[in-house]
């Protein structure tokens, strides 16, 4: 049966209309535009495992969409199936240690149903509006990471539905090539349907610190202090390269008084921007969904960079102010990262214990000059690989065979093994990506 004629009664809660179609043709980036033949929203684990039994059967391909945060189509298909995950969503504490959440499951509601309880996961990303199973399939990383590393490291136990179609569980000691696969797998060997993921004790209240530095030299002496001394709970910065400047945002999770001379002692900084006290610790840096209008385009690039390039990517060479909008058009991020807990082998970083996300965040209200932008920091590629850098696939990606074997080295085999058992009929795949029917396969552009 061809892909087009998927039939509604094998594939509960699916949608043709046009309306359907055109809101899961785009994602968040607004780069690529790929338009489903039909949209599904299944609301069961059984559902998704009908729907993904049914897809094999008949040979059509399935994207699978959460909160449609990719900015390079990941979560986009043409003439496929959508499965929209965002109705399963239940979110389950279990005891001090746990949370229970649902691939559909947004991290806003993850922590506001925590709310109480004094525990948060370890690791939170910035945005509330994202899925929980698309940043687990991504990576994931926030102002904690420089403690905990990646979403990734702090799952204990997943339930996915294969390609088959068989619903599994699977950890480090239970399906555990599954479960390595999963995590960072880019939504290419299944669909993560639960996650049971750590969590960890957090304070009454968050003292937030915003600092500015005209020197880069003296922001990462303290920038590395702050990391190697554990001064904080929550770290990240942005480098401002029309201003020449960079402004460290760092925060303190506490349960009563607090003395700012024992974050605030000894370091360099030219100015305190702020100094900002609240309760709501829990949403605290994380964007609602009103802060990003899904109408502008958003051309993003990520890269993970090891420790010791910070103060080449502090100069950023390759970066001409001209070519990015000023603040707050862009944001151009770091984010310190603990690696030595790191066990996912699809997700590529660079060596060593400690390394830093380099993101480059751009808004921009025409395709035009977004696509030009995408033009130029394609070019910033080949400065950071030669850094030791790795790409962050949540951003766009225009790698081809080559540079897919580069990024993977010998985890691309592992990777199209996996693929072979874990999707044998190739239902999740989109162009672009390496695990697609044994071959590495060449990226043939945006706007599809």
């Amino acid at each position: 049966m061809p892909k087009e004629m998927i039939e509604s009664r094998f594939v509960p809660n699916l949608s043709r209309s046009a309306e359907d179609r055109y809101a899961h043709s785009y994602d968040f980036g607004r780069m690529t535009r790929r338009v489903p033949s039909a949209v599904a929203r299944p609301e069961s684990v059984e559902e998704v495992s009908s729907t993904v039994r049914r897809a094999a059967a008949d040979g059509t391909r399935i994207a699978i969409r959460g909160g449609g945060h990719s900015q390079g189509g990941q979560s986009l298909t043409d003439g496929g199936l959508v499965v929209d995950t965002t109705r399963l969503d239940r979110v389950r504490p279990l005891g001090r240690d746990l949370v229970r959440a649902q691939g559909g499951a947004l991290w806003g509601q993850v922590v506001d149903a925590l709310h109480g309880t004094r525990r948060l996961p370890r690791v939170l990303v910035d945005v509330a509006e994202v899925t929980v199973g698309g940043t687990l399939s991504a990576g994931g990383l926030g102002t904690t990471s420089h403690r905990y590393g990646m979403q990734v490291d702090q799952v204990e136990q997943l339930e996915v539905v294969t390609g088959t179609g068989e619903p599994v569980r699977c950890s480090r000691a239970r399906n555990a090539d599954l479960f390595d696969a999963v995590r960072g797998g880019q939504g290419q060997f299944g669909i993560i349907t639960e996650a049971w993921i750590r969590l960890r004790r957090s304070g009454e209240r968050l003292r937030q610190y915003e600092l500015r530095y005209r020197d880069p030299d003296r922001f990462a002496h303290d920038f590395e202090r702050m990391v190697g001394e554990d001064r904080v709970d929550r770290l990240r910065a942005e480098t401002r390269v029309h201003d020449r400047e960079v402004v460290m945002g760092a925060g303190v999770e506490h349960d009563g008084d607090h003395d700012d001379g024992q974050v605030l002692e000894g370091l360099g900084h030219d100015e305190i921007v702020s100094i900002r006290e609240t309760a709501h610790v829990a949403r605290a840096g994380m964007y609602p969904r009103w802060a990003f209008s899904r109408r502008n385009y958003h051309p993003w690039r990520d890269w993970f960079l090891p420790w010791e390039a910070l103060r080449t990517v502090l100069a950023q060479p390759w970066l001409d102010p001209q070519c990015v909008p000023r603040a707050p058009r862009s944001w151009i991020g770091i984010y310190p990262i603990g690696t030595g807990t790191w066990d996912s082998p699809l997700l590529m970083v660079p060596a060593g214990d400690r390394m830093f996300s380099y993101s480059i965040l751009s808004v921009l209200d025409e395709y035009g000059p977004a696509n030009e932008l995408v033009e130029k920091l394609e070019g910033t590629n080949g400065a950071l690989a030669a850094l030791g850098g790795k790409r962050y696939l949540s951003g766009g990606v225009r790698y081809g065979r080559r540079e897919w074997e580069e990024h993977f080295g010998d985890a691309l085999r592992t990777g199209l093994a996996w693929k072979r058992e874990f999707d044998p009929k190739g239902v999740f795949r989109w162009k672009g990506m390496p695990f697609d029917e044994g071959r590495a396969v060449p990226a043939r552009g945006n706007r599809e």
